[in-house]
């Protein structure tokens, strides 16, 4: 397995995302993103719990947004490691709202994927 530096990763999510996709973001502490917030996202709040047992990784998602532009759903891709991570970047998505997309000129529900970068500090 390849494993590339966090900014390399950042980089290759905003050469590959899109204005209906957030890409990577980062939570450190405390939780700042690496890049502007998409639409009105905020960066997930790293959990004490977890920054005192030294908890990173990455918490791979899809989530579907609505033609409203709130998240209606989300799946767990691929876990960090720590559940907690899980639930809090589950937890952050929650709460954004996004650009719907577009089809025929309506908007329409569509999936999308994230990656919350967990990085201690």
């Amino acid at each position: 397995m390849i494993r590339l530096p966090l900014f390399c990763v950042t980089a290759l999510a905003l050469l590959a995302g899109c204005v209906q996709s957030p890409g990577t973001r980062t939570a450190s502490a405390p939780a700042q993103p690496q890049q502007p917030p998409q639409q009105d996202c905020a960066a997930p709040v790293y959990p004490q719990e977890a920054l005192q047992a030294r908890m990173s990784g990455v918490s791979m998602m899809a989530f579907l947004v609505g033609s409203d532009g709130t998240v209606r759903e989300s799946r767990l891709l691929k876990s960090s490691g720590h559940a907690l991570l899980d639930q809090a970047a589950e937890a952050a998505l929650r709460l954004c709202r996004f650009k719907p997309a577009l089809k025929n000129g309506h908007t329409v529900a569509a999936w999308q994927p994230v990656q919350y970068a967990w990085s201690l500090p």
